[in-house]
């Protein structure tokens, strides 16, 4: 049976994480995961638009760090079609930026789009 060999796999997988971190160990994630809690908490998004934004999240994401910056928003915003002025940027940013980091997080990349269905987006 495919599903029980499966089965057996993530939870020797997981019996090993637990026996390592138990230990003291650090243990390296095998996967990348995305926090699952943007599927609830964005709930009017279907699970194939989060990974869309997902994806075009990660493809302007030229640092790699997580978050998008000013100038890697402003690249985004010229290969879409839509170039912003360097305020309104700013001004983009500060509309979502719950942290108060000058970055956005993928999460606030999300509430970008909800703002802007839900008409609530400053132009």
């Amino acid at each position: 049976m495919p599903a029980d060999s499966e089965l057996s796999t993530l939870l020797s997988r997981r019996q090993a994480i637990n026996e390592a971190l138990g230990e003291g160990r650090e243990v390296q994630p095998q996967f990348k995961t995305v926090n699952r809690s943007v599927y609830a908490e964005f709930h009017e998004f279907s699970r194939r638009q989060i990974k869309e934004y997902e994806f075009t999240f990660n493809k302007y994401d030229e640092g790699r760090d997580g978050y998008l910056d000013l100038q890697e928003l402003k690249r985004m915003m010229e290969k879409l079609g839509a170039p912003q002025t360097h305020l309104g940027l700013k001004a983009m940013i500060k509309e979502v930026d719950e942290d108060d980091d000058n970055r956005i997080s993928f999460r606030e990349f999300l509430l970008i789009f909800r703002k802007a269905k839900a008409g609530e987006l400053v132009e």
